[in-house]
């Protein structure tokens, strides 16, 4: 098992970033209840496992919107995933663990029953498709990093790559 958790922390150290886009959550009112970005990425040099992780960064400055965006991102599950993109097998849902000053970062990892062959950018258009239906975001359209220019993972992401493990294996906290 240990070596099965080197192997997938590996992975997950190695993801590529692919493309991001902003979102908002515009109430009754007109105006935005909650704004956030969402970066994509996919894994690289792998064979057996396709998936795609969503961080959501969630601007939170206070308790309130943290809560809000909680509640958003329960709506995002395997199911609601599943009714745009046929090849989704299971979704893991993983609050990061370290609390950023005003931010609220989850990510969810979009977990493909098979190697995934179809072009990454219309997936991702599906998957931002779920995302303003299930979670009634508006979301901008998506910007593709060149490879050059992708950032690397955030301090966050990185803390919140056991958790990711645990998530991805099964194992309860």
């Amino acid at each position: 098992m240990e070596n099965q958790d080197n192997k997938l922390l590996e992975i997950l150290q190695q993801e590529k970033f692919l493309a991001f886009f902003d979102f908002c959550k515009i109430g009754d009112n007109g105006t935005s209840e909650i704004d956030g970005l969402c970066k994509v990425a996919i894994p690289q040099n792998i064979d057996n496992i396709d998936y795609m992780c969503l961080t959501f960064i969630f601007d939170t400055p206070t308790e309130a919107s943290k809560n809000m965006a909680k509640r958003i991102m329960a709506t995002l599950t395997a199911d609601a995933f599943k009714k745009s993109e046929a090849s989704v097998y299971a979704v893991t849902s993983v609050p990061a663990i370290m609390r950023q000053s005003e931010n609220y970062i989850h990510q969810l990892d979009v977990i493909f029953r098979n190697k995934v062959e179809a072009d990454y950018k219309s997936i991702i258009n599906r998957i931002v498709f779920t995302i303003r239906n299930a979670a009634g975001l508006h979301t901008e359209v998506p910007q593709w990093w060149e490879e050059s220019d992708a950032p690397a993972p955030t301090e966050a992401e990185k803390a919140n790559w056991t958790a990711r493990i645990k998530a991805f294996l099964g194992i309860k906290k």
